[in-house]
């Protein structure tokens, strides 16, 4: 009697069509397993931003004002972030800083490290793809992808033909945001929440309402050219960005952006190369890695995804905090 023994085997053609199907189903979930990545990350940097909005509005409540970015140019030589480490959970750090040596960002701490060295966990978007906020290129600075709002102030380029967004009462609040990049303790001439020199800015100043101007808003540090994070006074973090460049305007961060967008006619006027990041003009907007727009925390807490093509001049109303426009849909 015979008995036939058969083998069951995939032809070619049956396993080309196997894993051709699994490279469609490859390809149909790559793209949902990055978005669902995305929203983490973006979810991540949303709560970073709401830990901005509780801190500056416990410092405000205890002290009677936000916190000063600065000292006009002298001691302690620290922004607004130091000061508001106690009430972000962080008192301990705060605790160390040696406020009467003139350079409390430099201070020792107890595990050896200066000051300065030293992160928490809020001051970075996991989106933000910097090699100084991933730790690659710091210089010796904690680093950070948030920074406050100068609101929509004047901020000339160190190359007199990099100022395309320099028009008084259309790319700069005229005459509350017109202090150079808000040199100045005059809240008058301030259009934001802050200003490097450490102008008392209080929220009863907000006259254009709480809900609508920026307080907080993202930054890429690799396109910025003040590197010292967030510590000290004129780091990118403390007061170093306003509106009067529009949202994700990427000219001085070409490593970051497309080559497209690195090279839009936006960033060579008039046959002029704007892309150095001392050309603040450009340099000094807010921007992120994120598709198509930004977070910022408002005054009253909330925070706000803004669409890049927000109109311009919404924009700017939304970061000066007393100019008394009406403003459109945002």
């Amino acid at each position: 009697m015979f008995q036939c023994n058969r083998r069951f085997a995939f032809t070619l053609i049956e396993l080309l069509v196997v894993i051709a199907i699994i490279a469609v189903l490859i390809a149909l979930l790559l793209p949902a397993v990055q978005q669902a990545r995305e929203a983490a990350r973006r979810s991540t940097c949303k709560n970073n931003l709401k830990q901005y909005g509780l801190g500056l509005h416990n410092y405000h409540d205890t002290s009677g004002m936000l916190p000063p970015a600065g000292s006009n140019w002298g001691s302690p030589q620290i922004g607004w972030q130091p000061k508001i480490l106690p009430f972000m959970d962080q008192a301990n750090i705060f605790k160390q800083l040696d406020m009467m040596s003139g350079t409390a960002w430099d201070s020792t701490l107890s595990d050896g490290r200066r000051a300065r060295q030293v992160n928490v966990p809020y001051a970075r978007c996991p989106t933000d793809p910097s090699g100084k906020v991933q730790g690659t290129d710091h210089g010796g600075w904690a680093q950070t992808s948030y920074t406050g709002s100068l609101g929509s102030q004047r901020t000339p380029s160190a190359n007199g033909g990099c100022n395309q967004f320099l028009t008084a009462g259309v790319n700069y609040q005229q005459p509350g945001g017109s202090a150079d990049h808000g040199n100045t303790n005059r809240v008058d001439t301030l259009s934001g929440a802050f200003g490097r020199l450490g102008p008392n800015i209080k929220f009863a100043s907000f006259s254009d309402g709480l809900t609508s101007t920026f307080l907080v808003g993202e930054i890429l540090s690799d396109c910025h050219d003040h590197d010292a994070g967030w510590w000290h006074y004129n780091g990118m973090g403390n007061a170093h960005a306003s509106t009067s460049s529009p949202l994700n305007i990427m000219c001085s961060c070409p490593a970051l952006a497309s080559a497209t967008a690195a090279s839009a006619p936006q960033c060579f006027p008039g046959g002029t190369d704007c892309r150095p990041a001392s050309n603040w003009n450009y340099a000094w907007g807010f921007k992120s890695a994120h598709k198509g727009g930004a977070h910022f925390v408002m005054g009253d807490g909330a925070v706000r995804f803004i669409n890049q093509n927000v109109d311009y001049q919404t924009y700017q109303n939304l970061g000066a905090r007393a100019d008394g426009k009406t403003l459109g849909d945002f």
